[in-house]
């Protein structure tokens, strides 16, 4: 498989706004692309597609002169990948882009869309300045230009103003910076020394100490770092999380929705001593959580493939539990650019009332003196303070000590950069029996 028919699988897949017919057209291509270049190449231009789709299908829109639901999914899918490569990939020559979008559409067997899919290009590269949106209407530009549902814009037009709202839907739409956090007494220089190192790799100091912008990595040096237990790729935001200080008194710690384990390994770093539960309803999850304990030899983490308490043997009580629930990733679309057309009100409806059973469904283990960690991705008060307020509401015995909504940073210097999301610290009420 190459690029572009890689790129075609995961779009097919991603169940994009106009694109959830596109199961039909699963089965065209499957594989993966045994060349790690033709991989990165397709996910490259699935990122761009997925960031830039409301302005690719405006365009596709204008060239074809007719409505897209007379078109083919399967047919806009190579389409989009065709204009993705003629605005944003400038290496591609426009012929080249052209003929290559021809023979896919040929190669997925859409031949007989051949020759309009070869119009349709062919005008794009002869009328690129098709008439868009201007910014004096800032819904509208939002939604066209910078591909921001008005769902989204209208909330974070609201959260931090117009000229804000506008400056982060175009940063949602640049390349995330990759942020490291440099594990505790470890030399930086050891990152770039043998055997886990790399000596191609530049870092360049975070706004806070301990993390380093990393350029020139790949996956490969992100993965030795975090096996040899001397870096983790983390964003500021989220490392805040675990607050050191709080948990490293703690007997028996709750990591409620651990994921693959960053916090995990934060949380066992903080309290060596701790006898550390960490659960998560995804397997493959828990396997790549196990698979670190054991290349880094931590013993006191006892992981569990589970959705709900009572799915987790002999829990009992834990003295400081974190939950970083699944949330709608609004504080972090810059790295999750699918996300960006799931803020509906039903969607997040659907996220919180998740949230809250999740809380509830945890709560009784929280012992008496106890601390509870919330967080997530998130910047809306629905899935934050709201399911805060309820979880306070039904048990008196909660004392809130501090709750912090962290906005997305605007800056476009990548040791400044920093996502959104949200931290709420209760703890339960000591027992005076």
């Amino acid at each position: 498989m190459n690029a572009r028919d890689h790129a075609f699988s995961q779009l097919v897949s991603a169940q994009l706004p106009g694109w959830h017919d596109a199961p039909a057209a699963q089965h065209r291509a499957t594989e993966s692309p045994t060349d790690p270049r033709d991989r990165a190449l397709g996910d490259a231009i699935t990122t761009v597609v997925t960031k830039n789709l409301l302005l690719l299908r405006h365009l596709m829109r204008h060239y074809a002169g007719r409505n897209l639901t007379s078109i083919d999914v399967g047919v806009q899918i190579i389409i989009a990948i065709g204009l993705a490569q003629l605005r944003f990939f400038t290496r591609v020559p426009a012929s080249a882009a052209v003929d290559e979008a021809v023979e896919q559409a040929k190669r997925l067997r859409f031949g007989k869309a051949g020759g309009f899919v070869n119009a349709l290009l062919r005008r794009a590269t002869r009328e690129p300045d098709a008439p868009l949106p201007k910014i004096t209407d800032p819904e509208q530009y939002a939604r066209v230009v910078l591909s921001t549902p008005p769902d989204l814009f209208n909330r974070l037009e609201k959260l931090m103003g117009v000229e804000n709202a506008l400056k982060l839907c175009v940063k949602h739409n640049t390349e995330a910076p990759t942020l490291i956090r440099l594990a505790d007494g470890v030399p930086l220089r050891h990152l770039q020394e043998p055997p886990a190192g790399n000596a191609n790799v530049t870092f360049t100091p975070a706004h806070r100490a301990g993390f380093y912008v990393a350029d020139g990595a790949i996956e490969k040096d992100y993965a030795r770092w975090s096996l040899a237990g001397l870096a983790q790729v983390q964003d500021l935001t989220s490392a805040l999380v675990v607050d050191a200080s709080v948990v490293s008194s703690a007997k028996r710690v709750l990591d409620r929705c651990c994921g693959v384990g960053t916090k995990t390994l934060q949380l066992a770093a903080a309290a060596p001593g701790a006898e550390i539960v960490a659960m998560d309803s995804a397997a493959w999850r828990i396997e790549r959580l196990n698979n670190s304990l054991l290349h880094r030899q931590i013993a006191n983490v006892h992981t569990h493939v589970a959705s709900m308490m009572s799915h987790v043997p002999d829990a009992g009580l834990f003295d400081y539990i974190l939950i970083d629930a699944p949330c709608s990733n609004s504080g972090v679309i810059i790295r999750r650019p699918e996300a960006r057309y799931r803020q509906d009100a039903r969607a997040l409806a659907s996220l919180a009332e998740l949230q809250q059973r999740i809380l509830f469904d945890t709560i009784p283990h929280l012992a008496p003196g106890g601390t509870l960690v919330y967080s997530t991705c998130s910047i809306w008060d629905d899935e934050n303070g709201d399911v805060i307020s309820a979880l306070c509401a039904a048990n008196a015995d909660l004392k809130v000590i501090e709750l912090k909504t962290t906005k997305p940073s605007l800056s476009d210097d990548p040791t400044q950069h920093h996502d959104g999301g949200y931290r709420a610290l209760l703890r339960r009420e000591a027992s005076t029996a």
